[in-house]
């Protein structure tokens, strides 16, 4: 069965599909076409990038100073006037090599009679032991005499007990015998005692004597000034027959006669900033340069870290030992260290102009599902053209390429991700507002 088209359906379907067409064409509809537009078009577009997890490794470029491994002022322990003097300005010295001899008479002199109190004191020493041994022997003989006198005592006593044997006044006057040497013993006992302290004495007066004389003698010793270690002569204030006071120890101020550097190892010291410090290690060949080399890198080795802040500067003193086996480089020069800060751990990090600071503080803007979202941060330290940082924000989110206050929280926006020019342009905005 065929069907045939309804004139009326037709013709009813023809009007409704008009009053469509009329009702899309009405004046509502265009105008809320035409908000939706102007809305679109008022959304900036914003350059996204995404919050990375890295590894901080970058250089900073820190000042520091070249200072002698040993920088000794020379002075005089004698009184005295230079009698000779081998070495000006800029002689390289070994070390034990004679530099200076001093003439001090009165230091001679000294020596001598030194010298003579100490043979008197050895004399009184000989004559203090002679002494003892006399006495010694009057003891032994003393003894012998009581221990003689007691025997004959004993047997007198023992002859008296038969009658009409021994008359009772021959054992009286032994006893009394026997008495006298016991007291005698004692006496040359005391003697000996006395003889014993007298010798430790001259023993003592000997051993101070001897230890004044090689006083004197090691005084006499410091008239040769000789060089205290391998080095350079980089100071000298005095000719022959300068007079030598020994002001060192009264007055600081003094001028040595001489100083003394070491070259072949020098010290760099550098203060390094406290947010700087994590990951310094002994050992650590750390790079620097100096003006007067334009373009010639040299190297120093981590050996003396201060391990305590300078709490004026918020600094730690680290000393570089830097071995000048060429002689190139001078203690008092400058240098530009360029000082690698390392972390152990992993850290956020946005390119610089992500990163923006205000009356309210430091922040990034973060954009999800194209709405815009002021988060504090805090800024750490540089690696290349990008800057750690520290907030409620996670590896991975993104923010916007360029954070400005016009972006304010809970902003529609269109993103955009940043391509290389993007970037580009944004290290160029950077450097021109940085400087």
């Amino acid at each position: 069965m065929t069907l045939k088209p309804n004139k009326l359906g037709c013709m009813t379907f023809i009007s409704l599909t008009l009053l469509l067409s009329s009702c899309g064409n009405s004046p509502i509809a265009q105008q809320e076409q035409k908000k939706s537009v102007i809305n679109e078009e008022k959304r900036p577009i914003v350059p996204i990038v995404k919050i990375q997890k890295l590894k901080l490794n970058s250089q900073l470029d820190l000042p520091g100073e070249l200072l002698a491994y040993q920088n000794v002022p020379v002075h005089a322990k004698v009184e005295g006037y230079i009698k000779w003097i081998g070495v000006d300005r800029g002689s390289v010295v070994k070390k034990g090599q004679e530099m200076i001899t001093v003439f001090c008479p009165e230091l001679n002199e000294k020596v001598k009679e030194g010298t003579a109190k100490l043979a008197s004191a050895e004399s009184s020493y000989m004559r203090a032991q002679s002494t003892e041994e006399s006495v010694k022997s009057k003891l032994v003989e003393a003894q012998a005499r009581l221990d003689a006198d007691s025997l004959t005592f004993q047997r007198l006593e023992l002859a008296a007990k038969t009658p009409g044997a021994v008359a009772q006044n021959e054992v009286d006057i032994q006893q009394k015998a026997v008495e006298s040497d016991r007291a005698r013993v004692e006496s040359v006992k005391q003697e000996v005692a006395a003889a014993k302290s007298l010798v430790l004495a001259e023993k003592h007066n000997v051993q101070a004597a001897q230890e004044v004389l090689n006083a004197l003698k090691d005084m006499n010793s410091y008239l040769t000034i000789r060089a205290p270690f391998d080095g350079v002569i980089t100071e000298r204030n005095v000719h022959e027959g300068s007079i030598v006071a020994v002001d060192a120890v009264r007055n600081a101020s003094a001028l040595p006669l001489l100083r003394i550097q070491q070259k072949d190892i020098l010290r760099l010291v550098v203060a390094v900033p406290e947010a700087s410090v994590s990951g310094m290690t002994l050992g650590q060949r750390i790079e620097f340069s100096v003006p007067a080399f334009i373009g010639k890198k040299f190297y120093g080795i981590v050996a003396r870290p201060g391990y305590a802040l300078d709490t004026s500067t918020r600094t730690m003193p680290v000393e570089l030992n830097v071995y000048n086996t060429d002689g190139s480089l001078e203690p008092g020069m400058f240098a530009t260290v360029h000082w690698i800060v390392t972390r152990l751990y992993d850290t956020l990090f946005v390119p610089s102009s992500a990163i923006d600071t205000d009356l309210k503080g430091t922040y990034v803007i973060r954009v999800k599902d194209e709405v815009t979202e002021r988060i504090p941060v805090q800024r750490g330290l540089s690696m290349n053209n990008l800057v750690e940082i520290t907030g409620d924000v996670q590896a991975g989110e993104f923010v916007a390429l360029k954070a400005t206050n016009e972006l304010k929280t809970g902003t529609q926006v269109i993103i955009k991700v940043a391509d290389e020019s993007d970037l580009k342009n944004s290290v160029r905005h950077s450097s021109a507002g940085g400087e």
